[in-house]
């Protein structure tokens, strides 16, 4: 068997094993036959006024600040498992404090963060915000 038949083959094996692995993942269905798969994902947008100071974003499950940068597309995103999370966002020497329990999100399981002059918001659809927290000196 040649190098390029025996790497064919592997893909091939490793191709119907990740078809494969969608039943160890643990996931919930509806009686319409949709699937829940239990993890949550976030999505932080920097929604500050151009020429604003850096944001950051530290939290209890990524272990080092991250830099949420301005602009469309520049969004953090993150699957989470389904235990509470917390952490906070640092801009221009104030801070706001995070926290995601997914029991308090209705089933959603896409939650939508935008992070204002004003404050942070929360939405589960990225159209309707909802302000959750205030900014605080650090």
């Amino acid at each position: 068997m040649s190098i390029s038949n025996s790497i064919c083959v592997l893909f091939m094996i490793l191709f119907v094993v990740c078809l494969n692995l969608q039943s160890l993942v643990p996931a919930n269905s509806d009686s319409n036959g949709s699937i829940d798969i239990n993890v949550i994902g976030i999505s932080i947008e920097n929604d500050l006024p151009p020429g604003s100071a850096k944001l950051f974003f530290y939290d209890d499950f990524e272990g080092q600040d991250v830099e949420i940068r301005p602009g469309n597309g520049n969004a953090y995103v993150k699957l989470l498992n389904m235990e509470n999370q917390s952490g906070g966002f640092k801009w221009d020497r104030q801070c706001a404090t995070f926290s995601l329990i997914p029991g308090n999100e209705k089933g959603h399981q896409r939650i939508f963060w935008s992070v204002r002059a004003d404050g942070v918001y929360h939405s589960w659809d990225s159209k309707t915000w909802d302000k959750r927290e205030h900014w605080v000196p650090c």
